[in-house]
């Protein structure tokens, strides 16, 4: 059985506010079984001092102690959190100025509850997690410690004084009173602050805690029988039945207390009939030691099992809960439960509950992690189209799909809505197209002097003064240049009869630009230009803006194509490595994705929010995924 040790430190009270710390381990035999021993810390910074500050903090740890006692048949869990909400909601403190950290150890099981900063650490085999980490709210946590745990629970102002490094070398191989040793001039060095605090709990192999009576037996030694089945003890009855009944109400059911200095008999008939006795007890005791270590790994293991069953199912319902409101904290709750699954799986527990949080968390995947594991559809076959035809570029306007295949010299329309398609211009019109770009039902491409027009004929709309490699695109029917060996971004304004204005720099006089590298990019009012290494740049009316991908899990190795759209709400990117399509908003900021091992061969794509497809170009092919994070 586990004891506790337990030591705390506490910074002298003053101006800034004060801390007190409190144990309590109740006399009645039954509530220390059902409710175990309680700490509190409690720290207020509502200018009280003195006598006033000292009547305040007992009334708030008397309060926590009335109320986590009571007569209730609530579990210790939910007694406690309830305890800690119903002092905080009595006392109408704001949680900026009063922090309130309870532990209690009861059967075996530690529960937590923390709020306004106050945070709990468990040092386990020499490293250092937290366990709680509050704020405004109440938080809860509970556990089975193991031998050599230490837990730390400490005000906010503690830990801003004392570093986590500090924190783990004097928990390391050290008791509680050596740690405050080490910790107590952290606390009062520098800046004082009245508020700052800890107690550390320390749980050890050993006899029974000393704030547990039981009663001694000396020169006894005690043996447990465990309860077997009861197919197990039937048997055993019907083995020794005839035997067994008549000494039966003679010895106790569950204990056997053994004796030394048992006499040896006079008449040689009783012997035998004690070392029959002692031979079927030994039988009986070696068969029940043996069902009762197994029953002892069975109970562990449920107890283990059993505490990160009960955080997993409230964290994967608290993400639920949240997902609409705080998504970044949804999905942090959520793949926190997903490890705690993994753990629970390991152990090979046989349990309807592991079953059923396994669906729970299969079942919210999509509405938390906005992750959809999805089987792309054949949109169309572009060998259907023209022989041999591979695409290379992609465009999309008006409903339509354009797409160009440079080797073949070849461009072909494919109507979103309805699947009509056919060839828009061929190698007798176009010779080494470059680049697609597309506004309603015109379609113009890039060639070696110029952008061209083309249908069944080609036009020249825009003459070459780039210096080098070009991007091309359409956006409000306006052409834009991207000119990687000029580093410059031109933009030819549309007029009437299918012709553009005079050339203007795009970006702004101030704004220097590298486009040497860029790979591609769209426009939804704002331009990206995407880069080596997902690097994306974002621009707006000219000038740089600050943009960065986050909040995508697992991480971005490297984005191999984007697009944007001003008729898009998000902005979507193609991650092969990954094999997935990841959608976030114009900040950068995670929305949806989409899984599947098909996007690993995908080269390009396009997306119609209205139509609800992500359209993928795979070369011969074009695929197509529902949306359904709108």
């Amino acid at each position: 059985m586990l004891r506790i040790t337990s030591a705390k430190v506490t910074a002298s009270p003053g101006v800034s506010g004060w801390v007190q710390i409190h144990g309590f381990t109740p006399a009645e035999p039954e509530k220390l079984k059902t409710r175990g021993q309680l700490f509190v810390v409690v720290a207020s910074k509502n200018g009280k001092e003195g006598i006033e500050a000292i009547s305040f903090e007992r009334e708030i740890v008397g309060r926590l102690r009335e109320e986590y006692y009571n007569e209730s048949q609530e579990k210790a869990f939910d007694a406690l959190r309830g305890a800690t909400q119903r002092v905080i909601t009595e006392f109408g403190v704001n949680t900026t100025d009063l922090e309130i950290a309870c532990c209690a150890f009861a059967d075996g099981v530690v529960y937590s509850t923390a709020v306004g900063g106050s945070r709990v650490l468990i040092s386990r085999d020499g490293s250092l997690a937290t366990i709680l980490e509050s704020g405004s709210e109440v938080i809860t946590s509970s556990g089975f410690p193991k031998n050599d745990d230490i837990i730390l629970i400490g005000t906010k102002p503690f830990f801003e004084k004392v570093s986590s490094t500090s924190i783990k070398d004097s928990l390391t191989t050290k008791n509680p009173e050596s740690a405050v040793e080490e910790l107590t001039p952290l606390v009062y060095g520098g800046n004082e602050i009245g508020t700052a605090g800890a107690i550390i709990i320390k749980f050890e192999e050993g006899s029974e805690s000393e704030n547990i009576f039981i009663p001694a037996q000396p020169e006894v030694l005690r043996s447990e029988i465990t309860p077997v089945a009861e197919k197990q003890s039937i048997d055993l009855k019907q083995k020794f039945s005839g035997f067994f009944d008549k000494i039966g109400k003679k010895f106790p059911r569950r204990n056997i207390y053994i004796k030394p200095g048992i006499q040896d008999e006079a008449v040689s008939q009783s012997r035998k009939l004690t070392l029959s006795v002692g031979v079927i007890l030994l039988v009986i005791l070696v068969v029940s030691i043996g069902f009762g270590v197994r029953q002892k790994k069975m109970n562990d293991l449920k107890k283990e099992y059993q505490g990160l069953l009960t955080q997993a199912t409230s964290e994967v319902e608290q993400a639920i809960s949240l997902a609409s409101v705080n998504p970044d904290e949804s999905r942090q709750l959520f793949l926190d439960s997903e490890q705690k699954l993994v753990q629970i799986q390991a152990l090979k527990v046989k349990d309807p509950k592991i079953d059923e949080l396994q669906k729970r968390i299969e079942d919210s995947r999509a509405a938390v992690l906005g992750e959809y594991a999805t089987e792309p559809e054949l949109f169309l076959d572009l060998g259907l189209l023209s022989s041999g035809f591979s695409g290379s570029a992609i465009s999309s306007s008006g409903g339509n799909i354009y797409v160009l295949d440079k080797v073949g010299a070849k461009a072909v329309s494919i109507a979103i809505d309805t699947k009509k398609s056919k060839v828009v211009s061929g190698p007798a019109v176009i010779e080494n197209p470059l680049d697609l770009a597309a506004y309603e039902n015109s379609v113009y491409v890039l060639l070696s002097d110029g952008i061209y027009l083309v249908g069944s004929q080609k036009t020249k709309v825009i003459d070459k003064v780039w210096s080098g490699d070009a991007l091309i695109y359409s956006f409000a029917g306006n052409l834009y240049v991207l000119d990687k060996g000029g580093n410059m971004i031109y933009r030819y304004s549309g007029q009437t009869g299918n012709t553009f204005g005079s050339q203007q720099n795009w970006l702004s006089g101030s704004t220097r630009a590298d486009f040497s590298g860029a790979l591609g990019w769209g426009m939804n009012g704002a331009v990206y230009v995407l880069y080596p290494q997902s690097r994306i740049l974002k621009y707006s009316l000219g000038s740089p803006q600050s943009f960065s991908i986050s909040g995508v899990t697992p991480e971005v190795g490297n984005v191999d194509a984007i697009y944007a759209d001003p008729d898009n709400q998000y902005v979507y990117f193609l991650d092969k490595a990954g094999k997935r399509i990841v959608v976030i908003d114009r900040n950068g900021k995670y929305k949806a994705q989409y899984i599947n091992d098909q996007i690993s061969g995908v080269s390009r794509l396009i997306v119609s929010e209205e139509q609800k497809k992500i359209i993928l170009l795979t070369g011969e092919k074009l695929l197509s995924i529902e949306i359904k994070h709108l």
